[in-house]
């Protein structure tokens, strides 16, 4: 029996063409122990090729003596980076590219030739943007930045540790001190490693300006001291100390970093007078962080924006640097760093509006940056995270405030844009003044009468 045909369908399967965007094109996938090549379809056009420095240049001279101009390769934990920078040096274009991107496809076998095959034929045709890549001195930058947090990470773990050791004792110092690392807290940890036992001289060593009285102090001071917690003690507390000496080395290579870029690229010249009265906080970079971005951003002055600290300046620095050229408008650094809705629709109906899940320290940067604005009172910035919080939950108030405060800082920095900010007041006047053109609105839409208000207007 024949089949009826569907009226408004074609007898024939219709054909769906793509355009080709890199005529020569490669495609690589990443391993810890060999990396697969493809540049075609055909057996001759895959190949494997091992991970050592020598494996990498004859990878490289392959691509080049069949005329292959750019590749495409998935951003598989560091295994990528040098064969990344091997390529740019042989004059290949590289596009590293997210690996949620060639992935999401059923039906294809999971092994290495195929993905390698399957980023070739993608990247073929023009269907993987290219992640952001920052120039060598921001790289250069982010390597030391990032060090300096893992480092604050296990000194902050040592801290953890010696108040561990101090409870088990019962010397209740952290409910005496609000900071044990502080001034007080070291000269009386630092005893106490050192053989002294007496609450009352431990006492003496606080600070005079230290609000809880010194018999207290004694008080939480007298413990029950055992050797096993006081040599724990005392290895915490090295290395509390190791961890401090090293971030501290690692801001002196900071230092000169910055400080040979600025006369590299002749902006030490611009002069930095602060306006702001912010002070630094605890784990703060030992350098004059603001002055730098100030003059590596040709007088864009970052500190002004309030929420913004000293350790968000370096991490932005370390991140993307000054130059955000490759973002062409405010909304495409708003998506990189995952602060907008990730609209998902069916049929017309919105199913979800969450925002992507992203681990950036950039992003981190700017939430922390969203929860200090929060406790603001006089600003924009302030009122706008509370009606957030209010009408939604602090969870959307962060990632709401994080995102004007993305725009804000895009602006000043590619634009060149002062910052203007609005105080609370204005704030106000503003959001009441949108409320009443709403209404109006709205009452014009029904076309509501007076009588029906149950009020007369004025």
């Amino acid at each position: 029996m024949a089949k009826k045909k569907v009226k408004g369908t074609s007898s024939k399967s219709p054909k769906l063409n793509f355009k080709i965007e890199n005529p020569h094109a490669g495609g690589v996938d990443i391993g810890s122990r060999s990396n697969w090549v493809s540049i075609g379809l055909e057996e001759e056009q895959t190949k494997e090729f091992g991970v050592f420095t020598e494996d990498h240049h004859a990878l490289c001279k392959w691509l080049v003596s069949k005329g292959i101009t750019s590749v495409a390769m998935e951003s598989t934990g560091f295994y990528w980076k040098q064969l990344f920078l091997m390529l740019q040096s042989y004059g290949i274009q590289v596009y590293l590219v997210n690996a949620s991107f060639t992935k999401n496809i059923r039906n294809r076998k999971p092994s290495d030739m195929a993905d390698s095959q399957w980023i070739w034929k993608m990247h073929t045709v023009g269907l993987l943007p290219a992640s952001f890549q920052p120039d060598f001195f921001t790289e250069e930058l982010r390597s030391y930045s990032r060090l300096r947090q893992r480092l604050i990470q296990g000194s902050a773990r040592c801290v953890n540790q010696v108040q561990k050791c101090l409870i088990l004792m019962n010397l209740q110092l952290p409910l005496v001190l609000s900071d044990i690392t502080g001034k007080s807290g070291k000269k009386i940890i630092e005893a106490i490693v050192g053989g002294e036992r007496d609450g009352n001289k431990l006492a003496n060593l606080a600070d005079p300006r230290v609000k809880t009285d010194k018999a207290t102090i004694a008080k939480a001071l007298t413990g029950f001291w055992k050797d096993n917690h006081l040599f724990e003690l005392k290895q915490h507390w090295q290395r509390y100390h190791f961890y401090q000496t090293q971030i501290a080395q690692v801001d002196e290579q900071i230092e000169d970093l910055l400080k040979n870029r600025v006369v590299q690229t002749g902006q030490r010249e611009l002069v930095y007078k602060s306006t702001h009265k912010k002070r630094k906080q605890k784990n703060a970079p030992n350098v004059s962080i603001d002055t730098y971005a100030y003059q590596l951003s040709d007088g864009v002055d970052l500190m002004q924006v309030e929420g913004i600290s000293y350790s968000f300046v370096l991490s932005f620095l370390a991140e993307v640097g000054m130059d955000l050229s490759s973002f062409p408008t405010f909304k495409h650094f708003v998506s990189w760093l995952c602060l907008c809705p990730n609209r998902k629709m069916s049929g017309g109906k919105v199913l979800s509006s969450r925002t992507q899940k992203n681990k950036s320290r950039l992003r981190q940067e700017f939430c922390r940056a969203a929860v200090a604005i929060g406790k603001k009172k006089d600003s924009a910035l302030g009122s706008f995270y509370r009606r957030m919080s209010f009408q939604h939950d602090k969870g959307v108030a962060i990632v709401a405030t994080a995102r004007k405060l993305a725009i804000i800082v895009y602006n000043m920095v590619q634009k060149g844009q002062a910052y203007r900010p609005e105080s609370s007041e204005q704030y106000q006047l503003k959001l009441r003044t949108q409320k009443i053109k709403h209404i109006q609105r709205t009452i014009a839409k029904f076309d509501v009468k007076e009588e029906e208000l149950g009020f007369a207007f004025n």
